[in-house]
């Protein structure tokens, strides 16, 4: 596994990667340390943190690297319908349930959200509850409202002069 970091208006991003695609994207504080046996290799990683970068000060709408999320069917069912929502559009957890042909699914619908280990690229921040409020984001309702404000294009949230 490869890995390489950038630092954002969100916090300090990790991105992990192999030759599958890409595995896990962590917002983390400056301190955190990486596992051990990944390999910081930003040559490898440079596709996706190029479009990454793209899409954080608001020039890339949809992401084109491939995907390498590990989790259950069901969780890879709601990731795949959470993937397919359009850029700056968000839904609720009842119509992805009903997406998936499954209405009743709304709560574990909710902890697939949550343990999505590829947030931002697999945008789980446009998945609402039913008042449309924000609601149940790992990483806190300020980071929900930092992206969807970066898809209506009112911010961005990394400076021009770091997307080399």
């Amino acid at each position: 596994m490869y890995y390489d970091c950038i630092e954002t208006e969100l916090g300090n991003i990790m991105l992990l990667a192999d030759h599958q695609g890409l595995r896990q994207l962590s917002i983390t504080s400056p301190s955190y340390s990486p596992n051990e046996i990944w390999q910081h290799n930003p040559e490898f990683m440079a596709p996706f943190i190029r479009q990454l970068k793209e899409y954080l000060i608001g020039s890339r709408q949809k992401f084109t690297f491939p995907l390498a999320p590990q989790g259950t069917l069901f969780q890879q069912q709601i990731w795949h319908a959470i993937a397919d929502i359009p850029y700056g559009e968000t839904v609720t957890y009842e119509q992805i349930a009903a997406n998936i042909g499954n209405t009743k699914a709304t709560q574990a619908i909710g902890m697939a959200k949550n343990v999505n280990p590829i947030p931002i690229v697999i945008p789980c921040h446009r998945v609402l509850n039913s008042h449309n409020s924000l609601c149940g984001y790992r990483y806190g309702e300020d980071i929900v409202a930092l992206l969807l404000a970066l898809e209506a294009g009112d911010t961005i949230l990394l400076e021009a002069h770091q997307n080399d």
